[in-house]
């Protein structure tokens, strides 16, 4: 678990950790910065391990983020770890960073040290509060990173990739402005946006189809694979129980007529809005419902 607080007079983002230090963590907090710094601009930066008792994040992870470019580029930043287990894994963490970016952060045991490197006087931090929007955004981001942790391989072919990308923009493009009539529903659609379609996008390769995403109506309480559902292809793609006929998942795209009347209860992947009213089960990952 985290929190962001601001210290707006400093100009100071601190990112709060606390009890068990887990992936989810790493992927969330980099979003939530990422959001941040689109509104407020770039900031200093502190990592506060002082409340972590454990960490359950692989090195690995923790290497390769470290080679990844930074989230506070060009700022000064301050690692607080007391000891034992957070200091000696920042310390290898820190040497990758001077590594790759060629700069690294100060390592210090206490926050006064942090406010004394920054020349902090009385520092006041207000929590940095996320909408509603915002936690859809993080679930996502942390299904999508634990599937991919799930499905690890090597990259697809870029004919792959290209021919992803063709399928999903034959819905962007050629979808028609209106739907006459309500589609008669089928047991697959050839050629439909499929949800493991835009997952597998986000992921940027091939690594789901719809047999492994799993569903449960809360109507009739009987999981199933959203390839057993029917399905419903138009100006949206949806599908519903094949039992009680309910609409469990909308597939709509991003900037299509209605799409911002679901915004504030739909995932947003890429060009895509996903509304779903029930959990989606995951390789690895649960992806909880959004409405």
């Amino acid at each position: 678990m985290f929190k962001l607080l601001f210290d707006s007079r400093h100009r100071v983002l601190m990112t709060r950790l606390s009890g068990t230090y887990v992936q989810d963590d790493v992927v969330v907090r980099d979003r939530a910065v990422a959001r941040f710094v689109a509104r407020h601009g770039l900031v200093r930066g502190i990592m506060d391990f002082s409340d972590v008792e454990r960490v359950e994040v692989p090195i690995d992870r923790l290497v390769r983020r470290a080679h990844e470019p930074p989230m506070l580029p060009g700022q000064a930043r301050v690692i607080v770890a007391p000891g034992g287990i957070t200091y000696e894994l920042n310390r290898v963490v820190i040497a990758h960073q001077l590594y790759s970016r060629k700069v690294e952060p100060l390592l210090v045991r206490t926050l006064d040290e942090a406010y004394r490197a920054f020349a902090m006087q009385e520092p006041a931090f207000d929590k940095v509060d996320s909408s509603d929007a915002d936690l859809l955004d993080d679930s996502m981001a942390s299904a999508l990173a634990r599937i991919d942790d799930a499905r690890a391989a090597g990259p697809v072919a870029s004919a792959e990739r290209q021919a992803l990308r063709d399928k999903l923009l034959r819905l962007l493009d050629s979808v028609p402005a209106r739907r006459a009539a309500r589609p008669r529903a089928k047991a697959r659609v050839p050629g439909a946006i499929t949800l493991s379609d835009v997952l597998n996008a986000a992921l940027q390769r091939p690594a789901l189809t719809d047999s492994d995403l799993v569903a449960s109506c809360e109507q009739c309480r009987r999981p199933m694979p959203l390839a057993a559902m029917r399905l419903l292809a138009g100006r949206e793609t949806r599908y519903a129980c094949p039992n009680c006929h309910r609409i469990l998942v909308t597939l709509s795209p991003a900037a299509a007529e209605g799409a911002n009347d679901l915004a504030a209860h739909a995932y947003r992947i890429g060009d895509f809005a996903v509304r779903t009213i029930v959990d989606i089960d995951c390789p690895g990952a649960r992806l909880p419902k959004s409405a």
